[in-house]
């Protein structure tokens, strides 16, 4: 009886998780826009820390430390692949598309550190 129990137990289970719903469009176009900004996290490990898309805004959580301890070169280089890898990601997101697009680098308390925009 026992075994009864736990198979419709877990029917059930199964069952509950299929019907849940799909994520939605927006979901989708912010996971695929995480996805895509993935190696410019590769490249900085010391700096990036996640990433939130929010429409034309990008935040990039970045690591204080690791940022004021990249010399200043290597912080230009990063702010313009952030830029350029983020039009790239939006615009694949959103074709035929075009908006001015912000790249915000903030902290783990949401203090922003620099705000760019960029022409998509």
């Amino acid at each position: 009886m026992a075994t009864l129990w736990s198979r419709a137990g877990l029917a059930l289970l199964v069952a509950l998780a299929a019907c849940s719903p799909p994520p939605s469009a927006q979901e989708r176009i912010a996971a695929n826009e995480t996805a895509a900004l993935a190696p410019l996290k590769a490249k900085y490990p010391d700096i990036v820390v996640s990433f939130d898309p929010k429409g034309t805004r990008l935040d990039i959580s970045i690591d204080a430390n690791g940022y004021i301890s990249t010399d200043d070169d290597a912080v230009a280089a990063f702010r313009a692949r952030a830029s350029h890898d983020w039009r790239a990601a939006w615009s694949a997101s959103h074709p035929h598309q075009h908006g001015l697009l912000t790249v915000r680098l903030i902290d783990f308390i949401g203090r922003t550190w620099v705000t760019e925009h960029v022409k998509a």
